[in-house]
């Protein structure tokens, strides 16, 4: 036997790769995987690592494959899913448990669903306090987001509003510096030319600022709400307004001739209403993915996609609500056959 074919072998017996939370990796035979952890046995021992060593998706996927189809075993998974932000497998699970037994599933929600979301809520809360210590608005915009998207009866909540609020008033300094910084270059240097520049290009886009201004306050609105009905609407709407205001834009620069200062200005306000309506958009699919509405959230994906064909956020979120539906169809279809 050739010394290539007995590595071969030696690898193939070994062939899990184990990923850990530190970011390593490890070949070995999984043994065994359960809601105390993974047992795994390498070439020289039996090892045991506990949920915590492992990395969440990886172990989830791996417990998932091999747990019990009972309402416990499907309750432990919802809950690991959900202190670790994987919010619609945790759901998909959730429900499956209500299917298998009910009074097991009410007296959960009773006593420990509370207690969970409180807890997942106040991390979150915690990761936006930081980000936004650190200026990192957009970071903390996302993370209060998903707490008033689907955590929206929790303590948190309350705090969650009052960094959002902060945050747009930061995003509207900052886009307001940001296109006045990308007409600079079109500026004549006399000041009182400069001037009027600025204030004609005012007077012909101040229309469509302000609305793309109450479109980001029903965007607030929605996400102040408590009312998840309501507040899915909403989004909607705010998400129907931007991509009105894209429009407008793309016809005041068809009019603009060579007006540079204003095509400049205006391809500014645009990537604003671009990026406002996406994330409108995706604010409603969130909604819809708490309620496991999966075509519903897919068609709020899809109006994001259309308003930006590029949007990494809404490739990744249309990516997400695709898997939670396929695992969802997954165990109706093997439950019917039982």
């Amino acid at each position: 036997m050739t010394t290539a074919l007995i590595l071969l072998l030696a690898t193939s017996a070994f062939a899990d790769e184990i990923m850990l939370n530190s970011g390593d990796t490890v070949e070995a035979e999984i043994v065994s995987v359960d809601h105390t952890g993974m047992t795994v046995k390498t070439a020289e021992k039996t090892v045991e690592y506990a949920p915590a060593d492992l990395d969440p998706q990886y172990y989830y996927g791996e417990w998932s494959d091999r747990a019990g189809k009972d309402a416990e075993s499907h309750l432990r998974l919802a809950v690991f899913a959900f202190e670790n932000g994987m919010f619609n497998q945790a759901r998909s699970h959730y429900r499956k448990a209500q299917a298998l037994d009910k009074a097991l599933v009410e007296k959960f929600e009773a006593e420990i669903v509370p207690q969970i979301k409180e807890g997942i809520a106040a991390k979150l809360l915690a990761m936006a306090r930081s980000a936004f210590a650190a200026k990192d608005y957009h970071k903390a915009e996302e993370i209060v987001a998903k707490i008033l998207t689907r955590l929206e009866d929790t303590k948190a909540a309350a705090e969650a509003r009052d960094i959002l609020a902060d945050v747009h008033l930061w995003e509207l300094d900052h886009d307001q510096e940001r296109l006045l910084k990308r007409l600079t270059q079109y500026l004549p240097k006399d000041e009182a030319e400069a001037l009027r520049v600025r204030d004609r290009i005012a007077s012909r886009v101040a229309p469509i600022e302000k609305r793309i201004d109450n479109a980001r306050n029903t965007v607030t609105r929605g996400l102040r709400t408590t009312s998840a009905n309501r507040s899915k609407d909403i989004f909607k709407e705010a998400g129907l307004e931007f991509e009105r205001q894209v429009k407008a834009v793309d016809k005041r620069v068809a009019e603009a001739g060579d007006d540079a200062a204003l095509k400049e200005y205006l391809a500014g306000v645009r990537e604003i209403a671009v990026r406002e309506g996406v994330d409108a958009y995706l604010h409603a699919g969130n909604v819809y993915m708490v309620r496991t509405s999966f075509n519903d959230a897919k068609k709020m994906a899809a109006a994001a996609l259309a308003v930006d064909p590029a949007s990494v956020k809404a490739k990744k979120f249309n990516e997400e609500v695709i898997e939670a539906e396929k695992q969802n169809s997954r165990w109706w279809t093997t439950a019917a056959r039982r």
